[in-house]
């Protein structure tokens, strides 16, 4: 399918969306660094409009003209911004201007009135003012343009192969008028005797699984980019077998062996450069907080974040030897970012870029629930 992305940041959706199959067509995001990132990486293979700057400013241009610069698409994707959201801001409600950002989806679902809409963004969102802003979100997305029904589920990463247990709000919406016509990708569920419809994505991984991949998530992330760059088919049934879940990654399959020396001008690992920020003393006090807690080979990392100080340290994990934050490349690798994907700008920069990304190989199974033809999902 064609897929317009907003709030695009360096790719991680994008890519995921692209590796199953799909077409970028049209993208933004107002980071400067991000863009490079993101150009940089898929002017590889999907040469399609990057509009950088503030989407509020570009949208409010001509309707006319936005309708001729922007291509039609099949769906529209992105993660709009969730610091206002986030459970990690305390102070979150609804005057924070950021969560108003997700205005700018409607109007571009008014504008474009794409057959389909997904959006993603944190576990916050869904207990915000008690349930009224997610509420408010989805009755929002209904009466947008031609009118749309609106599913949403809470997906970890975790349970799709990321070595990271990061819980996301999955929004997914289809046009009604195609709501008859399509085999939905919909699980039903029962909240409080109450049957509910929710995005079903099914997961490749479980807690209780303890079967081994015989591949780790980042090699085969790598070997599908290389695949799509060279315009080659890639096979994912070589290592995971259909209605089979396997054990969660560890930070041992995904940074164990990478060059314990970071910051090396000489080093050949792309973004293997570390944050400068000292580690405070294991078992103290602050060593309990987000972003200082030690980590552990055999388990799996912490949500990685997109926030920190003016040098993007103190919210940089631990490394499992304790000896260091997690260089660039690692918290890359824990966001399953294939190896040869090449992040832009400062290392603090790059660290944002990778903290306020989706997984990619999460956003590859929610990618993979939409067929590559649109006629293909028609019953």
């Amino acid at each position: 399918m064609k897929v317009i992305s907003l709030f695009s940041g360096a790719g991680g959706l994008d890519l995921g969306f692209s590796l199953a199959g799909h077409e970028i067509v049209w993208a933004n995001d107002f980071d400067e660094y991000a863009v490079q990132t993101y150009e940089k990486n898929f002017n590889l293979f999907n040469i399609h409009k990057v509009v950088r700057g503030d989407i509020v400013e570009y949208l409010n241009q001509d309707e006319k003209f936005l309708k001729k610069d922007i291509p039609d698409a099949d769906i529209v994707i992105g993660g709009f911004p969730c610091q206002g959201f986030s459970i990690a801001n305390v102070n979150r409600n609804m005057n924070d201007e950021r969560n108003y950002l997700y205005l700018q989806v409607l109007k571009m679902i008014k504008l474009k009135n794409p057959k389909f809409v997904l959006l993603e963004n944190v576990k916050g969102l869904e207990n915000m003012e008690k349930g009224k802003v997610l509420s408010m979100i989805i009755n929002d997305i209904e009466n947008t343009g031609l009118g749309y029904t609106v599913y949403y589920d809470l997906l970890n990463a975790l349970n799709y192969g990321v070595p990271q247990n990061r819980e996301r709000v999955i929004i997914f919406a289809v046009r009604n008028d195609y709501k008859d016509q399509i085999k939905m990708p919909i699980k039903e569920v029962y909240d409080k005797k109450k049957p509910k419809k929710r995005l079903l994505v099914k997961p490749t991984h479980s807690i209780n699984s303890k079967l081994k991949q015989k591949k780790n998530s980042i090699d085969i992330i790598t070997e599908m980019f290389e695949c799509k760059l060279k315009n080659k088919e890639f096979d994912l049934s070589k290592y995971f077998k259909d209605n089979t879940e396997y054990a969660y990654q560890t930070l041992r399959d995904t940074i164990y062996g990478l060059p314990e020396e970071t910051n090396n001008p000489d080093c050949e690992i792309l973004n293997h450069t570390s944050s400068k920020c000292k580690l405070v003393a294991k078992g103290s006090e602050k060593s309990k907080r987000v972003g200082n807690r030690p980590t552990d080979w055999d388990k799996h990392s912490p949500t990685i974040m997109g926030r920190g100080s003016g040098t993007g340290g103190p919210l940089i994990i631990p490394h499992p030897e304790y000896n260091r934050r997690m260089s660039v490349r690692e918290v890359a690798r824990i966001q399953t970012f294939p190896n040869n994907f090449e992040f832009l700008g400062s290392t603090s920069a790059c660290y944002r870029q990778i903290g306020n990304a989706v997984p990619v190989l999460m956003a590859y199974n929610i990618g993979k629930i939409f067929p590559i033809k649109i006629e293909d999902f028609l019953k």
